[in-house]
Formats: structure tokens, sequence, C-alpha cells
């Protein structure tokens, strides 16, 4: 090899980096700016969705230092833990340096969509002893492109927030574990942990990839306990001070909604329906509410209501939880207004730009094979479970674990929205796997020939 050629090769990495990650900014803000998502701006209490509470936890934060999702009343508000505080505290810091709706909320858009960007450079940072250059390069073009992780960032929804500390949290945890520094492994954990505070599913994460690393002995015994610091104390802390609130709305009531309304088949299309006032629709969703309501008061009788229907059909029910994991990684969202979209949008580049469109369904049409071969990445990375990098097997755990808990829950495309990085970095790895066995059946056979 030249001198020039090791030159070239020297600078591919952070050339490579440097262009991914414009690209992955520069889209995001293109669509937050030029998009328009049809929730008036200038009245906070038109926030659709999840946005109405996430803002009240906010505006009460800043107004009354209280954790709440109460309405303004213009008296602190008792405090609660239905929602996680880690967003609420995001947009709360935004609204303490931009009381003003409109500043507030322009920033808030465009602070999401720069951590969404920076995700992509950072995942491809972690994955880097995983593949080659040119697959790596594939999986940073995917991550920097993907249409769900560009529009989610319009909306006031933790997706974007949780997804960023997510990569942030495995990158540099898996960094200090490829490189044998656990210092730097626990304090990714810190970051992974306030992933875990801002949404719960991820609280177990840090314990779950310390287990599985030590039973495959790519960590000791010392490491796993350390990783486990900063998880047991801010999670433990948190717990206790939802203990000591008196009787309120909690997160643990909001899993057993989910767990309810994610076990019958026809939520998704009832709670639709019932936005087009269909009879029908507003009939199915009642009797969801009704059990719902009957799981909250006593969770005893809730459970064997839903056993009861589930024992009465175990074809149907099993048909419908096996394809859950497909539907969590599929592309419609259903909770909201279909396609990549949450809330109603218009002037979306992803419909206005032939590019972007064509792209879009360029996306659409990959988006099964991707899942497949994440799959791939996940029995690939337990057969390598020795030799595999630390970071590899976390961000497998990761991918696993949340699959599983959606499935039990609700599976809903919008929430695999924080992890689509990590599903697209799998995947490709799998694909990059698989080739390089064929490549080398296809040239054992060619020389056999010979």
């Amino acid at each position: 090899m030249s001198l020039l050629d090791a030159r070239a090769r020297r600078w591919m990495w952070p050339t490579l980096l440097v262009v991914i990650t414009a690209l992955s900014l520069g889209v995001r803000l293109h669509y937050v700016i030029h998009a328009q998502v049809l929730q008036p701006v200038d009245d906070q209490q038109h926030v659709r969705g999840d946005g109405v509470e996430y803002y009240a936890y906010a505006r009460n934060l800043v107004r009354h230092h209280v954790f709440s999702m109460a309405p303004e009343t213009g008296t602190p508000p008792p405090a609660d833990s239905y929602r996680d505080p880690g967003y609420p505290l995001f947009l709360a810091a935004w609204m303490k340096a931009w009381p003003d709706w409109t500043h507030w909320y322009a920033a808030v858009l465009l602070s999401q969509a720069i951590l969404s960007g920076l995700a992509v450079p950072l995942g491809m940072f972690m994955a880097r002893r995983w593949m080659p250059l040119p697959w790596l390069a594939a999986a940073g073009f995917l991550m920097a492109l993907w249409p769900h992780s560009v529009a989610i960032n319009s909306f006031i929804l933790s997706e974007s927030w949780v997804g960023f500390l997510a990569v942030a949290g495995l990158t540099w945890t898996g960094w200090g574990l490829d490189k044998g520094s656990a210092a730097h492994a626990i304090g990714g954990t810190a970051v992974l942990t306030m992933a875990g505070l801002s949404n719960a599913v991820l609280i177990p994460l840090v314990p779950l990839g310390a287990f599985w690393l030590l039973a495959c002995r790519l960590i000791n015994r010392r490491t796993a306990l350390g990783l486990l610091i900063f998880p047991v104390l801010f999670c433990a802390a948190w717990q206790v001070r939802g203990a000591m609130l008196p009787p309120s709305p909690s997160s643990s009531g909001r899993a057993l909604i989910n767990l309810d309304q994610g076990s019958w088949p026809n939520y998704h299309a009832a709670y639709r329906g019932t936005s087009r006032h269909d009879p029908g629709a507003t009939e199915a969703l009642a009797a969801i509410e009704r059990e719902t309501t009957l799981l909250r008061r006593e969770p005893l009788k809730g459970l064997q209501a839903i056993l009861h229907r589930l024992s009465a059909d175990p074809l149907h029910y099993a048909a419908w939880y096996v394809s859950k994991p497909m539907l969590f990684w599929g592309w419609d969202i259903r909770m909201g207004q279909g396609d990549v979209y949450v809330y109603p949008t218009r002037h979306s580049p992803f419909r206005e730009n032939s590019a972007l469109r064509a792209l879009a369904a360029v996306c659409k049409a990959l988006n099964p094979f991707l899942f497949g071969a994440l799959v791939v990445a996940w029995i690939a990375a337990a057969m390598r479970r020795g030799q595999a990098p630390p970071s590899l097997q976390l961000a497998g755990v990761l991918t696993i674990y949340v699959t599983f808990v959606y499935t039990v829950l609700q599976a809903e495309p919008r929430y695999s929205i924080p992890f689509r990085p990590l599903e697209i970095l799998l995947a490709l790895w799998a694909i990059w796997l698989v080739y390089g066995v064929a490549s080398r059946h296809w040239g054992a056979s060619g020389r056999d020939r010979t």
C-alpha cells in the first residue's frame, strides 16, 4: 500500500463521520423548521396527547417547583409520579430559559432535532468495532435519514430525548467496557439511568446487561457491581420519593393500563374509530375501558378478567401476541395519524419533497427486512457471546428487552423510535455476517469446481 493510500484510509473514518453528522443534523433541522404540526403553539392548553401532561409537569416545576401534571390553578398542585421525571425536566429547563411559549416551543423542537442528529454519529462510534467501514457507512446513512427518527422531533414527546440518552449511554458504557475501563463504563451507566428516569421501561436495562455480560464472562463481578451504582442510587431515590406521596396517579398504574390495552387486538382500531364517531369503535373502547378501570381499582379481579378473556379464545390471542414484536418494529404509527406521524402534520418534507418522499418509500419497503435482520443479529450475538464486543451485546440486550416488554404491554411503532438506530446497527451487522458467510461459501464452491 502506498503512502497516499494509507493517508486516504486514515482520513476515511473522520470524513465519513463529519459527512453523516452534517446530513443527520441538516435533515432534522430542515424537517422541524418546515413541518407544521396541527397544534396551536400560542395556547399551551391545546397541546395534544401526551404533550398536555408533559407540558403541565414542566410548567408546575417552573412555577411551583412541584412535579405534578395537575392543570394550572394559581396554587401549588399536589405532587404525583404518573410520568417519569426526565423529559419534563428537559422541557422545564427550556421553559426557564424561554418563558414565552413561541420561543420555548421552537427551542424544544430545535434541541430535539440536534440531540436526535447527534445520536447518529454516537451510534457509529459505538459500532466502529463491529463491522467494516463500508457497512458502517450504510448504517450511518440509514440512521441519518430514517423517517421515524426525523419526524418524531417535531412533536412534544419524549422519544427524541430518550433515544439520545439510550444511544449516548450505550456508546459510553460500551466504549468503556470494550477498552477495559470500568470507570468510563460506570460513567456511561449514569446516562443510561437518565434514560430510565425518562422512560421507566429502561430502568432494568443496566442490571440485565450487567448480568448478561457477566454470564458471557466479558466482565468480572466487581465491574458488574460497579455498573449498578447509578441505577440503584437514582432509581431507588425516585421510588422512595413516590412511596412518600399520598395516593396519586403513578407509573405502576400506567403500566397496568398498558398491560390491559395491549391485550386487546382491536384496541388501536377502536381508538382511531372513536375519532371518526364510529359507534362500533366507541362500544369496543368502552368495553376496554371498563376492564382497565377494574384492573386499576381491583388488580386481582382485573387480572382474572383478562385471563378469563384470553382463555376463552387462546389461539386468537396467542396469534396476537406472536405478531406484536413485528408490530412494535413496524412502520405505521397506530396511536396517531399513521405513517410516521403521531399528530396531524402539514407541509411535511416527506410528502412535499420528491427526493424525501422517494426515500420514505424505500425505507418503508426495507422496514420488514430490517426486523428480520435484527432477529438474526440477536441469534448471532448469542452464538458469539464470548467474542462479540460488550457494546454489541448491550445493544442486543436492550433491543431484545424492549421488544419483550412492549410485546407484553402495548406494541406501538412510536415506542420503538428511540431504539431505531440500534435496530439499524444490529441489522447491518447481521447482514454483514451473512454476506461474509455467503462469500466464503461461494468462494469455496468456485475453488471446488476448478
